[in-house]
């Protein structure tokens, strides 16, 4: 798919939940139960980006070392940027899932000039892939269907 991102988030939309990386664990995960997504930005108090928190960074790095999610910062479960693959608004669809399925990510953040202009899940992609792949069957289907 040679789909740019920037077309993927005219779509699904650029907004990005965020959180402050002195919110505690408890504060993520309300705040991605409530919006029904599986991770949040970093963003520290000057605007600059630090990274994400996930669903699995709350389950794998807090509750399952038994650490209370009440005194448990994010600063000190998130994945840090410099951790982190990343895209442009430029990259493709493919661009992601390699990325994703190469190094294991449910998400990837989209800078524009070091500046955060969206997120994709691996959700988006497959969604993204999917549609394009029906709106191709559909096609075969009518060609087939008119040269009978």
């Amino acid at each position: 798919m040679n789909t740019p991102v920037s077309d993927m988030l005219r779509i699904k939309g650029s907004a990005v939940e965020t959180i402050r990386p002195t919110a505690t664990i408890l504060e993520a995960v309300k705040r991605m139960t409530e919006r029904r997504i599986g991770c949040l930005a970093v963003v520290a108090s000057n605007g600059r980006l630090s990274g994400i928190v996930s669903e699995r960074d709350c389950l794998w790095k807090t509750l399952a070392t038994e650490e209370s999610p009440r005194k448990t910062l994010v600063k000190d479960k998130m994945t840090p940027i410099h951790k982190m693959s990343t895209v442009t608004p430029t990259h493709t669809v493919d661009d992601c899932m390699s990325l994703m399925t190469s190094g294991r990510h449910r998400h990837l953040l989209v800078l524009e000039n070091n500046k955060l202009v969206g997120l994709i899940s691996i959700g988006d992609v497959v969604k993204h892939i999917l549609g394009d792949q029906q709106a191709t069957i559909q096609s075969l289907q009518k060609y087939i269907e008119g040269s009978l």
